[in-house]
């Protein structure tokens, strides 16, 4: 089985102790009997797409909630609302294209390769209540999930699973991307790789 390690996407900056931990995960793969190359760029996510289609999405959705349900929606779901209720069909039909190349090139991608690895998060979990980490760069929740919405954009299957913590005692994840309705391959590497490496609970 061919896979391939996307170490990095649109530029993100990986956490040294995520991008350890994933890389010995990968060796893991490779004892099992895996092939794997490493990849600087599969593809070039917009966020601008998946913003169009969330927004958009939310604000339909939320339209046919009755006035005192939409009284009770979160600040942050309520700005998300606004934003897509502004979308125009020409944006929108834009973003549907783009989605549409974006599954192209995957598709192109598991031509070669069954199964794509990457880390779930560039960044250690942090504290309850924030939409991002206090204290850094990130303004909005998209910036610290680089590898998880392109493939809710694509439409394929993905698993997080543990494979490892940071020393503060934080659980590090490891996605797996597969084709389009490659669930099966996907569900098989993740259980091939918690039989090899049982995650190791910390003691709370």
């Amino acid at each position: 089985m061919a896979h391939c390690l996307l170490p990095t996407l649109s530029g993100a900056t990986v956490d040294p102790e995520i991008a350890s931990s994933v890389a010995k995960a990968v060796a893991r793969f490779e004892a099992l009997g895996a092939k794997v190359d490493l990849v600087d760029q599969v593809l070039d996510p917009s966020l601008l797409t998946f913003q169009t289609h969330w927004f958009g999405g939310a604000a339909f959705l939320v339209s046919q909630f009755p006035d005192e349900k939409r009284k009770l929606l979160d600040p942050g779901l309520a700005q998300v609302v606004a934003l897509g209720s502004r979308i125009s069909l020409m944006e929108h039909l834009a973003a549907v294209k783009a989605r549409e190349a974006m599954g192209t090139r995957m598709n192109q991608f598991h031509q070669r390769y069954d199964l794509l690895v990457t880390p779930t998060m560039p960044i250690p979990a942090f504290q309850a209540g924030h939409d991002f980490p206090p204290h850094v760069a990130h303004k909005q929740w998209s910036d610290w999930t680089p590898f998880t919405y392109p493939f809710n954009l694509t439409r394929q299957p993905a698993i997080s699973l543990p494979c490892g913590l940071t020393s503060a005692g934080l659980p590090i994840g490891l996605q797996i991307v597969g084709p389009l309705y490659g669930d099966r391959a996907v569900l098989n590497a993740a259980r091939a790789f918690e039989q090899s490496q049982p995650f190791q609970r910390p003691k709370i």
